[in-house]
């Protein structure tokens, strides 16, 4: 009735303990893993965080948040209240924009899953990122350049499940068919990857470090199973814009 539960007596309603609500929004109406990969091969692992990609010889290479499912032109919305501090374009990532959330909030909202992808190298989190943080940022990356939310601007202050852009295949994504959100949750704002790599370290150390000051989304967004039909008729067939109807 009002966020509490009630005890029903014989004779008397009792408020008998509060229920706290919960606070996490997803991200997309229908959040699931990409199911294809760049090359187009079914490879929903790719999109998972961690050293879930393998480069020409072998060699694992480090994807530092969760790729969701979108075709271009897709809503997403604030995962949590909190502040917009950025929105524009970056570089590979294409339009971004960064919600900044309480740490009590994040750490409030893990949903209690399991990691899916451990035998590919997914992880929980990298190396430096440290969960008692004050303070997070949540970004959303390969968004839309021209179609946009009006009020969604810096210093704008939103609510869990308020809309604040769309999808879309910008930065790096524009060559690629598997159109999707690219979403993580760091401690910075950006620069949250460590470039350089250290003489002394492995090719494998040094991917793990270049995960930077970030956590697994999949730990917080509750995936809906892959939806192979649409994702196949999204990215194979070309139906890649979003229709609400």
């Amino acid at each position: 009735m009002d966020g509490k539960a009630w005890f029903i007596h014989p004779v008397a309603v009792v408020n008998y303990f509060p229920v706290k609500p919960r606070l996490w929004h997803e991200p997309l109406e229908n959040p699931q893993r990409t199911f294809y990969n760049s090359g187009v091969a079914e490879r929903p692992h790719n999109g998972a965080f961690g050293l879930v990609r393998t480069q020409a010889g072998g060699k694992r290479k480090a994807h530092a948040g969760l790729d969701l499912f979108a075709r271009i032109g897709t809503p997403c919305f604030a995962c949590l209240d909190g502040e917009i501090v950025k929105a524009c374009g970056e570089g590979t990532y294409g339009e971004v924009i960064v919600l900044k959330v309480k740490g009590d909030d994040l750490r409030a909202s893990r949903n209690g899953s399991v990691l899916e992808f451990v035998k590919e190298k997914e992880i929980e989190q990298a190396i430096d990122f440290d969960i008692n943080s004050d303070y997070f940022y949540i970004r959303y990356c390969h968004l839309h350049k021209d179609l946009k939310v009006p009020e969604i601007q810096v210093g704008t202050k939103v609510k869990a499940g308020d809309h604040i852009g769309y999808t879309s295949n910008t930065g790096n994504a524009k060559k690629y068919a598997n159109t999707h959100l690219h979403l993580e949750i760091a401690m910075k704002i950006h620069n949250n990857r460590s470039p350089k790599k250290k003489q002394t370290e492995t090719e494998e150390d040094y991917e793990k470090r270049r995960l930077g000051y970030k956590i697994n989304p999949a730990l917080f967004v509750n995936l809906n199973p892959i939806d192979k039909k649409d994702q196949e008729k999204a990215v194979i067939k070309g139906d890649k814009f979003y229709n609400s109807n």
